[in-house]
């Protein structure tokens, strides 16, 4: 791979090619955007770019020097990559405690080993803590010449503004449908009426596709939610909870084993599982205000369920309605997100998105 082969953020690797090539690059850039846009794998294709040892004129890497290959491997021991410790990432990832690995910001006086830079990368920004983002600020102020930080956040206000004043930012977009479907056919070996229908589902996100192309369970679950989600336009509004104990079992990935639901992270697993079942749900209701504004020949995601998506949209009043049905699904999503309760969550939801008269 190289920094062209970041799927669908050409002005972002524009301007990371446009540092190295101009030798420019600043000493803290910070990432930004929805999480699977691909930051951290551009992160680390900046990083092989910068000790590449036979860079190409545009700027990406050889991808056959020793430096690249051992960033391939994760072996190479002047870059970095700092994941969260669970929810946060902690003080201890950054300078030694007694019974932790080494931080990494103890080698910050040394000399890099193997490559003319030591690049440090920390995958989730926004989980730093009061004291872990303290200690990194105070890195950022002085860094030595050789170092280089990458640091990857879904918005610019998940980092605190000390932080963000200190860093150059780089913005990550959505990318395209035809983009990911793209990326689907030629990396994973999609077909490619399969491989639209998954770029659609991921709302932009390049390595969420990827996700699902790796998970052939899904397509089969994704059938029994549209099952349910054809349903919901023909339930009267008393139904609506019997309906959201369908989704709710549509959404389990298979039958649980036993035991189970009292495993440690079972209701964070439901919720995750309910979470994936909703993007079924807003593609659904995309295609109906697509359906509904444009007419029968409207280019859907669900083409094989034309005939479904045409008659459901025409079961709301408005193209209003059925925007506003998206809108709920948009915010139930992120009412999940916050630990709402699974079963009293999808219950408000389908009450609110059947159609009203």
């Amino acid at each position: 791979m190289s920094l062209a082969s970041v799927i669908g953020q050409e002005t972002a690797t524009t301007a990371l090619r446009a540092f190295i090539t101009q030798d420019t690059v600043p000493q803290s850039l910070l990432f930004v955007g929805a999480e699977g846009v691909g930051k951290t794998t551009a992160a680390v294709e900046f990083a092989k770019a910068l000790v590449c040892k036979n860079r190409l004129p545009s700027g990406d890497a050889c991808e056959s020097c020793a430096n690249c290959h051992r960033i391939n491997a994760g072996e190479h021991p002047d870059v970095k990559r700092v994941a969260p410790d669970g929810e946060n990432t902690r003080i201890w990832q950054l300078w030694s405690r007694p019974g932790h690995p080494p931080g990494v910001l103890e080698s910050l006086p040394y000399a890099p080993v193997a490559a003319p830079k030591r690049i440090i990368i920390f995958e989730r920004a926004e989980t730093f803590n009061d004291e872990s983002a303290n200690s990194l600020l105070k890195a950022l102020e002085e860094p030595p010449p050789y170092v280089q930080f990458v640091l990857c956040a879904p918005t610019p206000s998940a980092v605190l503004p000390t932080i963000l004043s200190r860093c150059q930012m780089i913005r990550f977009r959505q990318a395209s449908v035809d983009a990911i479907t793209q990326g689907l056919i030629e990396r994973k070996n999609v077909e490619p009426a399969e491989a639209r229908v998954l770029a659609a589902y991921s709302e932009g996100a390049p390595g969420k596709a990827f996700r699902l192309s790796d998970a052939p369970e899904i397509r089969t679950q994704r059938e029994a939610l549209l099952d349910v989600a054809e349903r919901i336009a023909f339930c009267p509004p008393v139904a609506a909870f019997r309906l959201a104990e369908d989704f709710r079992n549509a959404a389990k990935p298979g039958k649980p084993k036993k035991g189970e639901a009292e495993e440690e992270g079972g209701d964070k697993t439901a919720r995750g599982d309910i979470g994936r079942a909703v993007d079924v749900l807003c593609a659904w209701y995309a295609d109906l205000l697509t359906a509904s504004v444009r007419g029968v020949d409207a280019p859907l995601v669900h083409a094989e369920r034309r005939a479904a998506v045409v008659n459901a949209a025409k079961r709301y009043a408005s193209p209003t309605q059925i925007g506003d049905a998206l809108e709920t699904l948009f915010l139930f999503r992120r009412h999940l997100a916050r630990n709402a309760n699974a079963q009293l969550a999808t219950e408000v939801m389908m009450a609110k998105i059947v159609p009203k008269g």
